[in-house]
């Protein structure tokens, strides 16, 4: 996908870009809000030398959109169903109630699969195969004009 916005800040290699929210960016959460109720995505990998102000095109890997759906949604609904499931039949097991082991078992899985997706964003952020870039400067700023 490909999005334009403003350079806001650049630091080593790297910029925060003022974006406008399009169609295609609901509910993608890559980008923040910001105080003044912006768009601002972070930590947008540069290689052309983008400066304050420059307008630029950010390409953002379409793997990011599908991998952060699965992770915030399918994750921990499935560690949800997991844990209680074996918290349940564990509870049978041990001759103790076993809603009450489910309740305990989903909660401890939600958890651990909720930790685990914190994992994983932390490796993943570290992948330029998933990490966003100015692909193109479209517009300098006036600057460097």
């Amino acid at each position: 996908m490909r999005e334009q916005g403003t350079v806001v800040t650049v630091h080593d290699g790297v910029v925060d870009v003022r974006m406008q929210m399009s169609a295609g960016c609901a509910g993608c959460s890559v980008c923040s809000q910001g105080a003044g109720g912006e768009t601002v995505m972070h930590q947008v990998s540069d290689t052309l030398g983008a400066t304050v102000g420059d307008v630029v095109e950010v390409l953002i890997p379409d793997g990011i959109r599908s991998r952060a759906a699965a992770a915030v949604f399918l994750v921990p609904v499935a560690c949800l169903m997991i844990g209680y499931l074996a918290g349940f039949l564990l509870g049978g097991w041990l001759d103790r109630d076993p809603e009450r082991m489910a309740v305990i078992g989903a909660l401890i899985a939600a958890t651990v699969g909720m930790l685990g997706i914190r994992v994983a964003e932390r490796t993943l952020s570290r992948n330029k195969a998933f990490t966003p870039r100015v692909d193109a400067i479209i517009s300098p700023s006036r600057g460097q004009e």
